[in-house]
């Protein structure tokens, strides 16, 4: 697809990418939905990851690290939902390529 001059598309990286926004996103709002007090597992599951992010990010960088919280978990979930969905067969894993880590590092920076 060329539009205005440009190379514009949509490969296989793009798609598992997209797709994996779509799983980690849909994993936190399912698991989140009904908010008990006494968790069920997948509660349980998104919460233990949730800590896990903030007592690694409190421990690195003290209690001004904690508003980098959003970015920190955001890229957590991804890169952990990418490699996860790379497990499967004739998936794809976006991780692999130097490409996606250098721009999620650029994002960083």
């Amino acid at each position: 697809l060329h539009i205005g001059g440009y190379d514009v598309s949509f490969t296989n990286s793009a798609l598992f990418m997209v797709v994996t926004v779509l799983v980690a996103s849909a994993f936190l709002y399912m698991s989140t939905a009904s908010r008990s007090l006494i968790p069920g597992r997948l509660q349980s599951v998104s919460e233990m990851a949730y800590e896990f992010v903030g007592n690694m990010l409190r421990d690195a960088a003290g209690k001004q690290g904690m508003q980098f919280f959003p970015l920190v978990f955001s890229l957590f979930m991804f890169v952990l939902v990418a490699n996860l969905i790379g497990l499967f067969p004739y998936f794809f894993t976006v991780t692999s390529h130097i490409i996606v880590t250098f721009t999620l590092a650029a994002l960083v920076i």
